[in-house]
């Protein structure tokens, strides 16, 4: 992996730990975890405005299309579960549990379907940060069944997505990617998500408008970074080294929602560390 790769990959890492953990303050509102969205949406419609009126192409093949389908559907069940998955567990453990549980599956469907290379170092390094993440999630194993089983439906989104995102940025340029999805995904979720709110909207952004900025902006810009650090290397890597947003999100957990730094979670940090130091090698 190049050292720009590498670069993009950490700071979507950093980046997506801090909204995740602004979305776990709310206890994974479904209203606010939507507006966020829809806020993504509004900033990026005038961004690819001026990307197509400076000439950049905007490609609508049918294979474009089709990705931008499949991804919006797959990130309105994304955004579903994890808010569910928040109002149940706590962040050091559905966090983990969510982001490891996709990651040897898009590594061996990528080698499969994708044509990914991955070295011998590599490969160990995949292992690692995939049994490092259980390791993190292991409590949720034995005592949360519930959370559990959202957890692993957000991880299973998360494999749909990332492969069906590597393909659709070969066609797209991730600018125009990344609006058509959001605008999508946010369509797709408006009638479960106005079904189930508590409180007007105008209300949820009054109390809420600090985390929806924060939610909406930051995954819009997190995976933006990814969607172009998928032009530039192998998903496998790619998916296996933002797992480390995984450790920053458990972080988050201990130091501000006093959740506690177990022996499973130390060793899941050590491993996840170790691999990503594996990663960078290979």
């Amino acid at each position: 992996m190049t050292a720009e790769v590498w670069l993009l990959v950490l700071a979507a890492a950093l980046g997506h730990a801090l909204w995740n953990f602004a979305a776990r303050k709310v206890a994974g509102d479904m209203a606010v975890l939507w507006l966020a969205f829809g806020t993504g949406m509004v900033v990026m419609l005038p961004v690819s405005a001026l990307f197509w009126w400076q000439g950049t192409p905007l490609n609508l093949s049918w294979p474009s299309l089709l990705c931008l389908a499949a991804t919006g559907v797959f990130h309105a069940f994304y955004f579903a579960l994890l808010g569910s998955a928040y109002e149940q567990g706590e962040i050091s453990l559905v966090y983990p549990v969510a982001r490891g549980s996709g990651i040897g599956l898009t590594a061996f469907v990528a080698w499969l379907l994708l044509g990914d290379e991955i070295s011998p170092i590599g490969a160990i390094g995949i292992v690692l940060v995939f049994l490092g993440i259980l390791s993190l999630g292991w409590p949720a194993l034995r005592q949360r069944a519930g959370s559990l089983r959202l957890a692993l439906g957000v991880g299973m989104t998360i494999v749909c997505y990332s492969l069906v995102d590597k393909i659709g940025v070969g066609y797209m340029h991730p600018i125009y990617y990344i609006t058509g999805m959001w605008i999508i995904g946010t369509l797709l979720s408006a009638p479960f998500v106005l079904r189930r709110a508590e409180l007007p909207m105008r209300e949820v952004m009054r109390i809420y408008w600090p985390h929806i900025l924060l939610i909406g902006l930051g995954s819009q810009a997190t995976y933006l970074l990814i969607l172009y650090a998928y032009t530039m290397g192998p998903i496998s890597y790619i998916i296996a080294a933002r797992e480390s947003s995984v450790v920053i999100g458990a972080a988050l957990g201990f130091c501000f929602l006093k959740e506690r730094l177990t022996a499973f979670k130390t060793i899941g940090i050590l491993a996840i560390f170790g691999g990503l130091v594996l990663l960078k090698a290979g």
